[in-house]
């Protein structure tokens, strides 16, 4: 039997040594499969690159992701559209501010337009038109008033027809510019394709209707297409040919091997720009009696508005002047911006803000905004003020400050000096502390208590450790007393020695006395004890007759020296001392 266990023994040792190995490789292959977070730092760490292969390989990535994204982008919109929003405001705020500066510009112009030429006989006939042609009056008006007007300006690469850069004037309804660059190439072609035109005859002006037109500058490998109304001057296409000059000349390469991507001709937006011209034909102006009493109704607004920004003025003045003045306050600067006035300065947290708000009647129009950074004020009142906040003294304690040095005076607990002394140093603008006027509280407790055990006795029948009758009552109030200065002491961190005293008459031997009083005080130890005293801080001797409590002139004399006696001691924790 031993021969097959030891048989088996060594097939297991030799499969050991040759496969060992791969058997360990086996086991860590088994781990890594089995542990699904050791499968998720491989797959973070080989993600990124296996994305990226995947868009240089194919869009298979983009559309397994597609409707994920997809689905997130809506639940994170339901769920939380503020978050939302804060990531797209960069994005679309500037573009929401710019759609609406052109609107509203478009609508203070044509309100020019009309406020100019309403208040007149002429802008009265212009009314009587709009209303028989069914059109608006500011249309009207601009018919009448305007030489001409470029609404619209296209730059546009001739061999692929895209619009590489388009503007508009504020309050003109554009196309889509792509369907306006198709068009003009399909025009130019029929033309091209239906009559015989030489090499290089481009079409130059397109007219539609009586008052429209476009006007078409050609270059080499782009062209400027202008919508105009109205009659513009000869020069305006002389300024659109050197436009497109100056296009060509700073990025004629750029348009030469054109890709599609039209960002790099944004640059020539603002010049572009530029080229939104109008002119208004000069009227002469008449002012008529309505327009002059409304002059004169704007001329009083305006003197009483100016009155009333005179005492706002110098009614903020005044006010600043009040906070600049205020103790625990260091105003750095004020100004005003849209309408709203703007503090920055030091606050101290002990000045309310009741003391900084606008508090006369004049002032009370003032809107203003504080940014006040905290700092302390090492002012004496507000000294004072911080550390009766910090130390929250009881009603039976006053906080005096002398110079840098504060202290108290009155009655406390130990626990709020222990606060005063270790909380005084913290405060700012304390440099010292004085706590010799401070009345311990507990400590008075603990001397009265210790006094008040001093002052018992309890009395023994003769050569005895029997109590004499009454006893049992002196006894139990013995109890409480030391129960009571147990709790005192540990709050004052100070440790109380009571020595149990024992004591007899001058009857019998030494010997006998010394033993009976040790007895005696052994006796009020176990008692003390059983009535649940701690014997760390109890100590019973006897001392027999060595100390005489009371002359022993007659047999009831001996009876007082027949007694136990209490001595206390005081021992100071951190020192030792005892007194």
């Amino acid at each position: 039997m031993s021969q097959k266990i030891d048989k088996h023994n060594g097939l297991d040792e030799l499969k050991d040594l040759l496969i060992k190995e791969e058997k360990e490789k086996i086991q860590r292959i088994e781990r890594r499969l089995d542990d699904p977070m050791v499968r998720a730092k491989e797959i973070s760490q080989s993600l990124p690159e296996a994305i990226s292969l995947s868009l240089i390989n194919g869009s298979h990535i983009p559309r397994v992701l597609q409707p994920v994204i997809d689905e997130s982008i809506k639940i994170s919109v339901k769920n939380n559209p503020e978050t939302i929003a804060t990531a797209i405001s960069p994005a679309l705020g500037p573009g929401i501010r710019k759609a609406i500066t052109s609107t509203l510009m478009g609508m203070i112009q044509s309100l020019n337009h009309v406020v100019n030429h309403s208040f007149s006989i002429q802008g009265i006939k212009w009314r009587f038109e709009a209303f028989k042609s069914h059109k608006q009056f500011a249309e009207i008006v601009l018919l009448h008033t305007l030489v001409y007007r470029v609404e619209q300006i296209f730059l546009i690469h001739i061999n692929t027809g895209i619009v590489l850069e388009h503007v508009v004037a504020g309050d003109i309804i554009s196309q889509d510019p792509d369907l306006v660059s198709g068009m003009l190439s399909a025009i130019q072609d029929f033309v091209k394709d239906s009559f015989q035109t030489n090499a290089g005859d481009e079409i130059e002006t397109l007219r539609m209707g009586s008052d429209r037109s476009i006007w078409i500058e050609h270059g080499e490998h782009a062209m400027i297409a202008a919508v105009i109304r109205g009659n513009p001057p000869l020069d305006l296409r002389i300024k659109y040919r050197e436009l497109l000059e100056e296009i060509h000349m700073k990025s004629g390469m750029t348009l030469e091997n054109f890709d599609g991507d039209t960002l790099p001709f944004s640059i020539f937006r603002k010049r572009l720009e530029e080229g939104l011209e109008f002119k208004e034909k000069k009227m002469q102006k008449r002012i008529s009696p309505l327009l002059a009493c409304i002059f004169i109704i704007i001329f009083l607004i305006s003197v009483m508005w100016g009155v009333n920004v005179f005492k706002t003025r110098k009614s903020w003045h005044q006010y600043l002047l009040r906070l600049k003045n205020q103790k625990g306050l260091i105003v750095l600067s004020a100004q005003k911006e849209n309408g709203k006035y703007h503090i920055y300065g030091l606050r101290d947290p002990m000045v309310k803000d009741a003391q900084l708000l606008p508090g006369k009647k004049s002032e009370k129009n003032i809107n203003v905004t504080f940014n006040w950074k905290p700092y302390c004020s090492l002012d004496p009142e507000f000294i004072l003020k911080r550390a009766n906040r910090f130390l929250k003294p009881p009603s039976t304690i006053k906080i005096n400050l002398s110079g840098n040095i504060i202290s108290a005076m009155g009655e406390a607990h130990q626990a709020w000096i222990e606060k005063f002394r270790k909380t005084a140093m913290t405060i700012p603008g304390i440099h010292g502390f004085n706590d010799k006027m401070i009345k311990n509280i507990d400590m008075n407790k603990l001397d009265a208590a210790v006094k008040k055990l001093a002052a018992v006795k309890l009395y023994f029948q003769s050569n005895s450790t029997k109590f004499i009758k009454g006893q049992e009552k002196i006894l139990s109030g013995a109890v409480d007393i030391i129960k009571k200065i147990r709790k005192l002491q540990s709050k004052v961190k100070t440790n109380i020695e009571i020595l149990i005293m024992g004591h007899t008459d001058s009857s019998g031997s030494e010997r006998v006395n010394r033993r009976l009083s040790l007895e005696r005080a052994r006796k009020i130890f176990n008692l003390f004890i059983f009535q649940g005293i701690p014997p760390d801080f109890l100590t019973p001797i006897g001392i027999g007759n060595k100390i005489v409590l009371a002359k022993e002139n007659s047999t009831k004399d001996r009876q007082y020296n027949r007694a136990i006696t209490f001595k206390i001691f005081y021992k100071n924790l951190k020192t030792g001392q005892i007194k």
